[in-house]
């Protein structure tokens, strides 16, 4: 909506919309100096909204591994992560999750790291052959004495001690191959949340349209609200004349501030814009959660006052109904990274 001709943005105004819709007047506040309608093609949308939820995996080989990595991302109002790496790679992990960060930015993220050898030849086999000739030896004795069935040489290799752990070292190209692998199980990851966000945009978009449609049901009973109360009130008013003397001066001054304040016009513009303003971020900002959570508590601060000042029981079903509505896009956008 825009003012037509430079209207002054104070006192009772004229507003039309763009769209030839009815004209209606309405008061505005002082601080509240214009309206503005945002109109935004789906053609020109060039980000979507990512859900929190999320799964990606991938795999990559070489020679000598095979590196699998797995992602996935659950609701969660800040960044967590869960991230183990191979001991030789510990100097990484905060580089690794520094990258995450900035990728993800919010969710529960689980991140999975497998590596198989497929070279055996990349790692020795280092046998304590002191501690298992003792075993041996041992072993040997007892079974003489006890008349023991011979022990197998699988089970001498898992006795401890007897095989020695390579020292901890770095190997790059077993590295190269994680941080590739962990950024394509990235990518699969958003594009999982992207999936998901769709369906979620969908959602959104009916449940606003559903608002803007029991709106567009308050605004046609709005007027016709206001005449039944002032004659209400009129009548009301004649017969306690019949009673009592009145100034009938102060009466109407008094009657027309309290229509005034019975007036929802405003909180059907502020919400028209809201709701504007929640599809706007919605296709301009991929990860805007908190933004339209706070958009969201807005649009419900406008139905609490339509609402409120209502004094109709048909325009109160469609507050009800527009508070329903409302409580489901709250509950989804808290899914929204």
């Amino acid at each position: 909506m825009v003012f037509e001709d430079g209207e002054k943005a104070n006192g009772k105004e004229i507003v039309r919309e763009i769209s030839n819709k009815p004209i209606f007047y309405f008061h505005i506040l002082p601080y509240f100096p214009y309206f503005c309608r945002i109109n935004y093609s789906k053609s020109d949308k060039l980000r979507m909204i990512q859900s929190m939820t999320g799964y990606g995996i991938a795999v990559n080989s070489s020679d000598n591994y095979k590196v699998t990595v797995e992602v996935k991302s659950l609701n969660s109002k800040f960044f967590e992560l869960g991230l183990k790496v191979p001991r030789a790679y510990l100097k990484y992990e905060t580089p690794l999750r520094n990258q995450l960060t900035r990728e993800l930015e919010r969710g529960k993220i689980s991140l999975l790291i497998n590596v198989e050898l497929l070279n055996p030849a990349q790692k020795a086999l280092n046998i304590n052959y002191t501690v298992l000739e003792n075993y041996v030896n041992t072993l040997a004795a007892l079974q003489n004495k006890l008349n023991l069935p011979p022990v197998s040489f699988d089970t001498l290799l898992t006795l401890p001690d007897v095989m020695i752990e390579d020292p901890v070292t770095e190997d790059s190209e077993e590295w190269e191959l994680i941080e590739k692998t962990t950024k394509q199980a990235c990518k699969e990851l958003i594009i999982s949340r992207k999936e998901e966000g769709k369906a979620l945009e969908a959602d959104f978009e009916e449940r606003l349209t559903a608002i803007e449609s029991a709106l567009e049901q308050i605004l046609v009973l709005a007027p016709g609200r206001i005449d039944t109360i002032r004659q209400r009130l009129m009548q009301q008013m004649e017969e306690l004349r019949a009673r009592i003397e009145t100034d009938k001066n102060r009466f109407e001054q008094e009657l027309i501030f309290y229509l005034e304040k019975l007036d929802i016009n405003e909180e059907i513009v502020r919400l028209r814009q809201h709701i504007a303003y929640y599809r706007a971020t919605m296709n301009e900002n991929s990860n805007s959660g908190k933004q339209l959570n706070f958009i969201a508590q807005e649009m419900g601060r406008e139905i609490n006052t339509i609402g409120s000042k209502a004094n109709d029981a048909t325009i109160q079903r469609f507050v009800v109904r527009m508070k329903d509505e409302l409580e489901k896009i709250k509950e989804q956008t808290l899914n929204i990274v």
